[in-house]
């Protein structure tokens, strides 16, 4: 299993100091090129995006994630900080197994 990042500048360099290859990107328009390159149905990787870009193109962004189990998209916020409609990681914790912490 890998992972890939795609985002701004910023995100990108301090993915690739952990080791994760990516992709700067400067537009949604460059995010979907790059998300169309990379998206290979069943493949393992890992593809992280920042919010702001998955917002920018959430339809297509829904239709790879409902179209294939794999690979999995997830959002990260990027260096505005998260946005106010992603939900809280406890939240989703909460909510998934139905236990609060």
């Amino acid at each position: 299993m890998g992972f890939y990042v795609i985002g701004d500048e910023n995100t990108v360099l301090g993915f690739r100091h952990a080791g994760v290859e990516g992709q700067i990107v400067q537009n949604s328009e460059e995010a979907a090129e790059v998300l169309e390159e990379v998206f290979e149905p069943g493949d393992e990787t890992i593809i992280i995006i920042t919010e702001r870009l998955a917002a920018d193109i959430r339809p297509y962004v829904t239709e790879l994630r409902f179209g294939a189990a794999l690979p999995l998209i997830v959002e990260v916020p990027g260096p505005e900080g998260p946005s106010e409609a992603s939900p809280d990681l406890m939240e989703m914790v909460r909510d998934a197994v139905g236990i609060k912490f």
